[in-house]
């Protein structure tokens, strides 16, 4: 029996990354994206709309038998967008399809894991790859951080409702701060719809935070790697005791201890 991996968002980035280190370590990898793009190291590749609870409750046909022969299964639930701009110019939509992605499409894959593991008696690791702004909230980014933060407090919550299932061994998440990925072109992408229906009291702000999305625009320190944070993601698949919280970069530790130690009024001042 082998190990299985299932990484949502495998088609670039971090979920790329994520399948290739698994693949070379052993497991038997399926990629999950809404645009499946060739993805070498993944045994299996699915295409996913992390939108349709339709489609993702369909996967259980084609993750059954698959589960049934595993080992162990780990679902790492990485697929995610930033959708930036004031959150007084967002529409409906746009707050649905940030949700949607991070939150509700996640959470109901992961049940439909569960369901599965616990048929065929296979243990399963779920972990979750949020960001340090689901912890420190940055002005014009706004629901990106409550998308984010909805997805730390939902998987903790799924951990304390299913922890008498004899199948889910843990659930944890994966803090980095900023990684070099297509993160910045996916995020002008969706934000070009914002400035096109946007108030014109922030327009200093777009214009910053535009420039600061361009490709070649000047990177921020210690930028991580996306092998850095699949390191990360293996670690807690690979953990005998499975930690809560993984933090990478230097920006996740520093937030974490201004967000435990230090007074809200302080933490406005600092992060504003």
């Amino acid at each position: 029996m082998t190990k299985l991996a299932l990484t949502t968002g495998a088609s670039a980035g971090i979920g790329r990354e994520t399948c290739a280190l698994f693949a070379r370590k052993g497991y038997r990898v399926i990629a999950l994206s809404r645009q499946p793009s060739g993805v070498e190291s993944a045994a299996l590749e699915i295409t996913l709309d992390l939108e349709s609870f339709g489609q993702i409750e369909g996967l259980a046909g084609a993750l059954d038998s698959e589960i049934a022969s595993a080992e162990r299964v780990i679902l790492v639930n990485n697929s995610g967008y930033g959708q930036f701009g004031a959150l007084r110019d967002l529409s409906e939509s746009m707050w649905q399809k940030q949700f949607s992605t991070h939150v509700f499409g996640p959470i109901k894959l992961a049940a439909v894991c569960l369901m599965l593991c616990e048929q065929h008696g296979t243990p399963l690791r779920v972990i979750a790859v949020s960001s340090v702004l689901s912890i420190v909230p940055q002005q014009m980014k706004g629901a990106y951080c409550a998308a984010k933060s909805a997805m730390n407090a939902a998987h903790a919550s799924f951990w304390f409702d299913e922890q008498g299932s004899k199948s889910l061994e843990s659930v944890s998440l994966v803090l980095p701060g900023p990684v070099a990925t297509r993160f910045k072109e996916h995020a002008l992408a969706a934000l070009q719809p914002v400035i096109g229906r946007a108030s014109s009291v922030h327009q200093e702000k777009y214009e910053a935070l535009e420039s600061a999305l361009t490709p070649g625009a000047r990177m921020k320190p210690f930028t991580a790697s996306a092998a850095d944070v699949a390191e990360k993601i293996y670690r807690a698949a690979e953990a005998a005791r499975p930690k809560p919280r993984y933090l990478v970069t230097p920006q996740t530790y520093i937030a974490a201890f201004v967000t435990r130690f230090m007074p809200h009024s302080v933490q406005r001042k600092i992060l504003g």
